[in-house]
């Protein structure tokens, strides 16, 4: 049987990476990125050593390295003995549920001998393929999730500036901001024209700092004159940028004159 040196470390590093990046993550264990990558190589690399012994060495070889692996991962710890058991568990379940789907399929993944590894692709892009689509799957769900959390509080909304654009708000009754009597909207997913008119309006001196309070403290953010048409109500506003960047599915968070005080 031929084995190709290439397939085993590229199939051992995705494979070996995921692992741990699975248990890490189940674990809720603080990581970095480079280190579980580094991790997944260290089993790599032990994958190719354990082909030149036999015997009971195979099984300390592959006993240390799991460790190895788990330690670079994430470091000495209270955490890092139920790394190392999970890591192994999800071993097994990985290992069992590649077999279960190369037989369903009618994958031909065993040698005339018996022997395993005996595939035209990979192991790792099958790996990778799965690992994809439940990344997807996974996506589409905390999208609809989030969707139908937020979907009763959004409203379509007519933003004035120098021109009128089409937008959609968040109704939030918890903002109560104003500036100098005027409620202040916040622009948390920009739109086209937005930036440039904003800044504009920087220059000119037409931009007014609004005074904000956080969990963190108070600090200001730089607002400009517009008006907002939600609901058949159409006021006067201050359209301010967040104090931190937000990644939202609306555009602005609108003040609570708009939300009847209701959430």
């Amino acid at each position: 049987m031929n084995v190709y040196i290439e397939y085993v470390i590229a199939d051992n590093l995705v494979i070996d990476t995921l692992l741990l990046w699975a248990a890490t993550v189940t674990l809720k264990i603080p990581y970095r990125k480079f280190r579980v990558v580094l991790g997944g190589a260290v089993g790599a690399a032990c994958a190719v050593v354990s082909v030149y012994v036999s015997g009971f060495w195979t099984y300390l070889v592959k006993t240390a390295c799991l460790v190895c692996m788990c330690i670079v991962t994430v470091g000495f710890g209270k955490k890092l003995f139920w790394h190392i058991l999970l890591t192994t568990a999800y071993t097994f379940v990985l290992g069992g549920a590649i077999v279960g789907l190369f037989n369903l399929f009618n994958i031909d993944y065993l040698t005339p001998s018996g022997e395993f590894y005996q595939m035209r692709v990979p192991l790792f892009v099958y790996v990778l393929a799965v690992a994809l689509m439940g990344f997807v799957c996974y996506s589409i769900a905390v999208y609809v999730k989030q969707v139908k959390k937020f979907a009763p509080h959004i409203a379509k909304i007519t933003v004035i500036l120098d021109k009128q654009y089409c937008l959609t708000g968040f109704c939030d009754s918890g903002n109560t901001l104003m500036h100098d009597g005027v409620p202040v909207c916040f622009v948390t997913k920009r739109f086209a024209g937005f930036a440039d008119y904003f800044a504009q309006q920087v220059l000119a001196g037409k931009a007014v700092d609004v005074q904000v309070t956080t969990v963190t403290g108070s600090t200001s953010v730089k607002a400009v004159k517009g008006e907002v048409v939600c609901n058949d109500k159409k006021l006067a506003v201050y359209l301010a940028l967040p104090v931190n960047k937000c990644q939202t599915l609306y555009n602005v968070i609108l003040s609570n004159e708009f939300c009847g005080g209701e959430v």
